[in-house]
């Protein structure tokens, strides 16, 4: 297992990524920082797509727009 997978399977928020990415800083860690940075951005450009779709009215054809099947996140709609 991959630190990414790691931190992907936090589901943390954007919010939460760069706190942890200033807390890697501080620690003299650049290689975490860059990483949870880059995991913010991403999170933040998948809730602007969710957004956009749901203002276009797209409709998910896997979990209709609830994010989840059961217990796992849809990988259409969720990051």
């Amino acid at each position: 297992m991959t630190s990414l997978d790691r931190i992907y399977q936090r589901n943390l928020s954007p919010t939460q990524a760069r706190h942890y990415a200033r807390l890697c800083e501080r620690n003299h860690n650049t290689f975490g920082a860059q990483i949870y940075h880059d995991v913010a951005e991403a999170l933040e450009a998948a809730e602007r797509i969710r957004a956009a779709m749901r203002l276009q009215g797209y409709l998910c054809p896997t979990c209709g727009n609830t994010g989840r099947l059961d217990d796992i996140p849809c990988f259409h709609c969720a990051a």
